[in-house]
């Protein structure tokens, strides 16, 4: 082991600004100079320093920024995950995390990520929204820690603030009804009416295809989802918007459905209009693929035109997961429809449309159960 030399270890004062500097030696013996603004500071540094170099720790991180590494973890999970999940990081690092930004990554600290979850609060964001920020957060030090930079996750023990409440808004079984009775006379009607009718989400209701359509047994297979992909990440020359598959295996699923959803499709694949090269049920009257935004538009203009309640265009998934419920369905049974990856997922979304019907479950039992007893 290399000893020491006089001076090192030591913080002094440099005449040139003030700063106070410590001396140590790295992994190979080469001197090296850190620097701060006060001796205290100074020998934080140090020993701060030398902690990581017996840990094995890549020193040479020491004025690696936070922005950088989730820039390089950027750079790194794309095209390793869905486009549309990259750009979702990629939002959330340059507007959510963007006071982190300048921190030394081995500098950074519980309370520096306590204080972006206030910040972010007092901007407004919602709980979930910040919850993200600290998930993306998390998996880019995460990295940093596989890469032998940090020695620990300082944003693993934050928590975002609890969801109040249920953040959706759903139709009642009239307003549903009227929705599908003014739907057919509306550009993009049969379109809500196949999502009402099944739960399925706008881009898996774009991705539909005539292969998917199983008419004679009245069922459809739902392999995919229509998204947009960020100019950043698709290859030159492809097209801006693409199938990509699910998430998880649950989102490949086949469904049964109603028949006013098949009546619907049967317009649309009907309708005179060039076919797509990807035999897609809903188009564009070109034949070209849908894009959400233009359907988020037209949406916004057949609320306005009706005296449907304001709602977004997801929640018509939520509507078809209430209505089903209402009819006695299960939770299990809304998860297999909806595609979710887990009973919990479904549970925390809409278990607090069944805990009303404990009083009827027990009636149940005690019509079945209970007469001649006592």
């Amino acid at each position: 082991m290399t000893r020491a030399k006089p001076g090192e270890g030591r913080p002094f004062k440099r005449k040139s600004d003030g700063l106070s500097v410590v001396v140590v030696r790295d992994a190979e013996g080469r001197r090296k100079y850190l620097y701060a603004s006060s001796p205290a500071a100074a020998i934080a540094r140090r020993d701060e320093y030398l902690a990581g170099t017996a840990m094995g720790l890549n020193i040479a991180s020491t004025r690696l920024t936070v922005g950088r590494q989730l820039a390089e973890w950027l750079d790194d999970r794309r095209g390793r995950v869905r486009s549309s999940t990259w750009v979702s990081y990629e939002s959330h690092v340059r507007i959510h995390l963007a006071s982190l930004r300048n921190i030394a990554l081995t500098r950074l600290r519980a309370a520096h990520v306590r204080e972006l979850v206030r910040e972010r609060q007092a901007a407004g964001c919602a709980p979930r929204t910040i919850g993200y920020s600290l998930t993306v957060l998390r998996m880019a030090i995460r990295q940093a820690i596989a890469d032998g930079l940090v020695p620990r996750n300082v944003a693993a023990g934050v928590t975002a603030p609890a969801a109040v409440g249920h953040e959706f808004r759903i139709l009642t079984e009239d307003e549903a009804r009227g929705l599908l009775a003014a739907a057919p006379a509306t550009t993009c009607g049969h379109l809500w009416t196949v999502m009402l009718g099944t739960g399925m989400r706008l881009g898996e209701t774009l991705a539909l295809r005539r292969i998917d359509i199983d008419r004679t047994a009245g069922r459809l297979t739902i392999a995919g989802s229509l998204r947009p992909r960020d100019r950043r990440i698709r290859p030159a020359g492809t097209a801006r918007l693409a199938i990509e598959p699910p998430k998880t295996s649950a989102g490949r699923r086949t469904i049964a459905v109603p028949a006013f959803v098949l009546a619907a499709i049967e317009v649309e694949l009907a309708a005179d209009r060039p076919a797509n090269v990807q035999g897609l049920v809903f188009t564009t009257p070109r034949g070209t693929p849908l894009d959400q935004r233009n359907v988020a538009r037209r949406w916004t203009a057949f609320l306005a035109a009706t005296s449907l309640p304001v709602i977004r265009m997801h929640d018509l998934r939520h509507t078809a997961a209430s209505l089903m419920l209402a009819q006695g369905a299960s939770l299990y049974d809304v998860m297999k429809l909806l595609g979710h990856a887990s009973i919990t997922m479904t549970a925390n979304t809409y278990g607090h449309l069944v805990e009303g019907r404990s009083r009827e479950l027990a009636a149940g039992m005690d019509r079945l159960l209970g007469r001649g007893i006592g």
